[in-house]
């Protein structure tokens, strides 16, 4: 009997072939290795510009990828949130779009399952990192002095200001949480 309803199978779930991809082009190991061989010896004014360069150069190349990749591996969540943004004349752009891409960032690089989403709405989008493999790694690699110096939030910070640029969505981006100080690192994108 033929059923005058076609059944059709969605994946709502991130492709697991994008995640390693990410996850091997963006290894923490790599870049964290990288940043602890750079600042052997090196003063502390002078690390702080070693990290800033380097994170700031993963981050945004780490987005730039995420973005590109997450285009290209479509799931049934960013197809409906399209057809979303398309059905309200952008209006749901913010800071849904942005929120895709820095959970894909984060769940291809981290070890964690989902990434915490503080606050999302037309206003601000807030999430945090509580277990952050990156900072974890420049403590092991680099001591605590050097990890409490949060070079890598240059990294989160420019991956969120590069999606927000290629999208095309004004934000105000910032660290509003430390590791050192509150035990996670927050970042806020406010809409401009």
């Amino acid at each position: 009997m033929n059923d005058i309803y076609e059944v059709k199978s969605y994946s709502y779930e991130l492709n697991p072939e994008m995640i390693k991809l990410i996850g091997e082009e963006f290894d923490v190991d790599k870049v964290t290795t990288t940043f602890a061989d750079a600042i052997k010896g090196k003063s502390k004014e002078e690390i702080e510009a070693i990290g800033k360069d380097i994170f700031e150069a993963y981050g945004r190349d780490w987005m730039k990828k995420c973005h590109k990749l997450g285009d290209e591996y479509p799931d049934r969540t960013y197809e409906v949130l399209l057809e979303t943004i398309d059905k309200t004349g952008g209006y749901y752009k913010f800071a849904l779009l942005p929120q895709r891409f820095i959970e894909i960032a984060y769940l291809s690089t981290q070890e964690i399952s989902t990434l915490p989403i503080v606050e999302n709405n037309k206003d601000r989008l807030i999430y945090r990192m509580v277990d952050c493999k990156i900072f974890k790694n420049i403590k092991e690699k680099c001591g605590d002095e050097v990890a409490n110096l949060l070079t890598c939030k240059n990294a989160c910070i420019t991956a969120c200001e590069t999606i927000h640029q290629d999208l095309e969505i004004d934000a105000l981006i910032q660290m509003t949480a430390s590791m050192p100080t509150d035990n996670y690192c927050e970042f806020a994108a406010k809409r401009a």
